[in-house]
């Protein structure tokens, strides 16, 4: 059997679960909707930084 082989398949879903919930805790995680409403406002806050 190869090392680092995924024995069960939901395995993966399982450990992704995971780090999402200590990044959570951590208070670095951010959904994919927050993160996709977040972007667009620092793009903007950028580009007014530059033009000032």
């Amino acid at each position: 059997m190869p090392k680092n082989k995924l024995v069960v398949q939901q395995s993966e879903q399982l450990v992704n679960q995971f780090k999402e919930e200590m990044a959570e805790e951590f208070g670095m995680y951010r959904s994919a909707a927050e993160s996709e409403a977040i972007t667009p406002k620092i793009i903007k806050e950028q580009k007014n930084k530059k033009n000032k």
